[in-house]
């Protein structure tokens, strides 16, 4: 049943405060009426995402985690292996990250485990890969380039299978075949053989295969492999993350990775120093070469009575044993003076955030080197506060000054240290030249063998430098380390991370109810028709005065304009309506009521509502005068009979004088009287403006407790509007899914401008029986039977 109607509501809210409310409005009714459409969509979401979940296949994830040497870290071993020239397994962490994801240590990963072949059987949705499991072993003979296939073989018995797979044209082929005994595919010769878990497998079974190219399958595992770092950049940590469709198989692949991954790197390290060790020996063969050419020809020498070898007891001995001191105190102090020169380069350019200088730097001065490690150590000093001191900071400038002081020292002391070499040197080239003209004196041959034998010298210099580093080198390759310690084996838990079946049912029976939500919506949205009160309460602020419901096809054929059956389901509604209308009237005393029905547009029902309104006051005891004010149509006085006979045209022409005598008492309606619309008239809105419809009212307010006014569509014609200022109350009827929500804004401006004085509305036709209104069935739901043949309907 319809609420009370509130004449006294408040002004309608704004356009956008009446789209917001109708948004939730809409939200909320559709909730609280198709609850149960909600709970069936929420099931079937669950249910088809969790038979989507159930043909996922599963998938399952291993960690692994490795230490890797990284370039640059202070260690003793790593010290004696540079100062040895070799390799220390270093690797820049970076760069070895992107090694391991090489496509080179992928594809050798797929090769070594066979990864690139899968075995995979039905098991209850989702397809399980059996990897280690597998009964069967397929090998490929040949195959037709590098091509994927997939096909499925059945074991028929222990020896007997069936193969089938599918043409370029996707019809499926089977082939009979046999365990053991190669098998001719268009695309490849495969021969199956039975494995160790053959017997456990039930026959019948069927196992897909699946083969991919190898570079296909080393994409599919790189796809599937992370590495990062799992805590701070400094660390030099790696964690490795594999994910696969078998626990097992993600297992052996992660660590097959690392370990294809050292072994490469070994390789890689002892091809350098493999190169590098015959690179030494080639030039020990060069070396060697010219030491026996150098011998020969000393020998040469000697052979030829050219013998100076030095004698104690002879001059020449003596001055040839000098020369060659002297020789090699000459070259001792060249080469000093060289180094002090480099090393004076190096002290003009260097600057104080360049690094340490090296205290070797073979000049023989206790001095220089004493300063230069004061500069590395003020440098040391320096470096520690820098970062996170000032500029003014004294902790950084007192470094910094020593800095500067021990840098000038060793400058100056390094420049006395060559004007004393120069001077030394130039000494004992004055000593040489000396003894060079004695032994001239004595033979001139001697120069013959001089450079000879320095040569030789410097010959045998490098053949004992090139020996260590066979050594160094050999050492570097018999100590060749991996570059990737492991910290952890591939582990991890063997349940599965996907498919998550409890977050794939949420989410679709969450997906189910959203999408049934959002059907609703967009059908309540679409359909902008008033259906029922509710689709009025949040757009208007006029009283919804009753609702009435629709008539099935039988009872229309059954009812005529005034319904004859007054304990009907339809009476017992209009019941409703006049106890309503009668709580809207104002407090008038010895004078009755003028009450007008109209709508928007023909067609919703207000002459049946204006007719079994007054029909429903004459029942309870009023006088009724119904009139038919609709001067055009004449809907109500057709209807009722009255084509042609006198009436409301009459009295307004003045063709008579009393107005009672043209009032018509309707038959079997006790107390309802009638006044029809009269003759034709051309201009209607004329003859209802005249002065005496005032005084027609006001003469009928005298003898009737109600009057009644059956007008024209109110936005049609000007015949409502005139009428409507005669009356005390104005209903407005509207048809159920006839008249757009929007025009209901003009119905509220309309009564808010009194042009419809003391408005009601009334919703004409509406269907009870559907299920928004399961719980308003009233009559429906109990069924009523006096007088009229009704079925109950629950």
């Amino acid at each position: 049943m319809s609420a009370s109607p509130n004449p006294s509501a408040s002004t309608p809210p704004s356009q956008e405060t009446q789209e917001s409310i109708l948004s939730l409005e809409t939200v909320f009714t559709i909730l609280r009426r198709r609850w149960y459409c909600f709970i069936v969509c929420a099931l079937l979401g669950g249910a088809g995402a969790y038979y989507w979940a159930g043909k996922q296949n599963y998938t399952f994830e291993k960690t692994a985690s490795v230490m890797m040497k990284e370039s640059g870290k202070d260690s003793s071993t790593d010290r004696i292996m540079t100062a040895l020239g070799a390799d220390t397994g270093a690797a820049n962490l970076a760069n070895e990250s992107f090694i391991l994801r090489s496509s080179t240590v992928m594809r050798t990963t797929v090769e070594d485990l066979k990864l690139n072949t899968s075995y995979w059987k039905k098991q209850d949705l989702r397809n399980i890969d059996l990897y280690q499991n597998s009964p069967i072993l397929v090998v490929f003979e040949t195959i037709a380039g590098e091509r994927a296939c997939v096909f499925d073989i059945t074991l028929q018995n222990n020896e007997i299978l069936s193969l089938v797979y599918q043409d370029d044209n996707g019809n499926s082929v089977q082939v009979d075949g046999a365990l053991k005994t190669p098998i001719n595919l268009p695309f490849a010769t495969v021969t199956v053989y039975p494995t160790s878990h053959m017997a456990e497998t039930v026959l019948g079974s069927t196992i897909t295969v699946r083969r991919l190219p190898i570079n296909a399958a080393a994409d599919q595992l790189l796809a599937n492999f992370t590495v990062k770092r799992p805590d701070a950049k400094e660390s030099s940590l790696l964690q490795m993350t594999l994910t696969s469709t078998n626990p097992q198989k993600a297992t052996d692949a992660l660590n097959k990775l690392i370990e294809v991954y050292n072994k490469h790197s070994q390789e890689e390290r002892e091809t350098t120093a493999r190169k590098t060790n015959e690179f030494i020996e080639k030039r020990l063969d060069q070396i060697n070469k010219d030491l026996e050419k150098s011998d020969q020809e000393v020998n040469a020498v000697q052979a030829s009575g050219n013998n100076i070898a030095p004698n104690p007891n002879t001059a020449i001995a003596t001055d040839f044993t000098a020369a060659k001191e002297l020789d090699a105190s000459i070259a001792e102090y060249e080469t000093q003076i060289k180094l002090a020169d480099k090393l004076a380069h190096n002290l003009k350019n260097v600057d104080q955030k360049a690094g340490l200088i090296s205290v070797d730097t073979g000049i023989a001065d206790s001095g220089v080197s004493r300063q230069l490690e004061l500069y590395n150590a003020a440098y040391l000093e320096y470096q520690k506060y820098a970062p996170s001191g000032g500029g003014n900071n004294p902790l950084v400038a007192e470094p910094q000054k020593r800095m500067a002081t021990t840098l000038l020292a060793a400058t100056n002391a390094l420049s006395n240290l060559r004007e004393n070499l120069n001077l030394r040197l130039q000494e004992q080239k004055i000593k040489r030249q000396d003894i060079e003209l004695s032994i001239a004196n004595t033979s001139q041959k001697i120069k013959k063998i001089t450079p000879l034998a320095r040569l030789n010298s410097v010959m045998e210099k490098s053949y004992l430098d090139l020996l260590s580093k066979k050594l160094e080198s050999e050492l570097a390759l018999a100590i060749t380390t991996p570059s990737a310690g492991i910290l952890e084996m591939a582990h991890g838990s063997d349940a599965p991370i996907a498919p998550n079946t409890r977050q794939f049912v949420m989410s679709g029976a969450a997906g189910g109810g959203i999408a049934c939500l959002l059907i609703f919506i967009g059908a309540a949205l679409l359909n902008n028709k008033v259906k029922n009160k509710n689709d009025l309460e949040t757009i208007t602020s006029l009283p919804i005065v009753a609702e009435l419901p629709a008539m099935n096809k039988k009872e229309q054929r059954k009812t005529s304009l005034i319904i004859q059956y007054e304990h009907s389901v339809i009476s017992e509604y209009f019941h409703i309506l006049s106890h309503h209308v009668d709580s809207m009237l104002p407090v008038i005393e010895n004078k009755g009521y003028v009450i007008l029905l109209t709508s928007t547009i023909p067609g919703e029902g207000k002459t049946f509502i204006a007719a079994n309104l007054a029909n429903t006051f004459s029942n309870i005891g009023k006088r009724v005068l119904l009139i038919d004010g609709d001067l055009r149509k004449t809907s109500l006085t057709k209807q009722l009979g009255g084509k042609g006979r006198k009436g409301l045209t009459t009295i307004l022409l003045n063709k008579t004088n009393d107005p009672t005598s043209v009032i018509h008492p309707l038959p079997k309606h006790t107390g309802l009287d009638v006044l029809y619309s009269g003759p034709s008239v051309p201009n209607p809105v004329s003859l209802l403006s005249l002065p005496e419809m005032r005084s027609l009212f006001q003469f009928f307010r005298q003898i009737y407790d109600v009057v009644i006014i059956d007008t024209p569509p109110y936005g049609i014609l000007a015949d409502t509007a005139i009428l409507a200022e005669q009356t005390d109350i104005s209903l407005y009827a509207i048809r159920s899914n006839k008249i757009d929500k929007r025009y209901v804004a003009t119905i509220q401006q309309l009564a808010d401008t009194g042009k419809l004085p003391n408005a009601g509305l009334i919703i004409n036709a509406v269907d009870f029986k559907s299920s928004s209104y399961h719980y308003y069935g009233y009559g429906y739901s109990y069924g009523y039977s006096y007088g009229v043949t009704q079925k109950s309907k629950t």
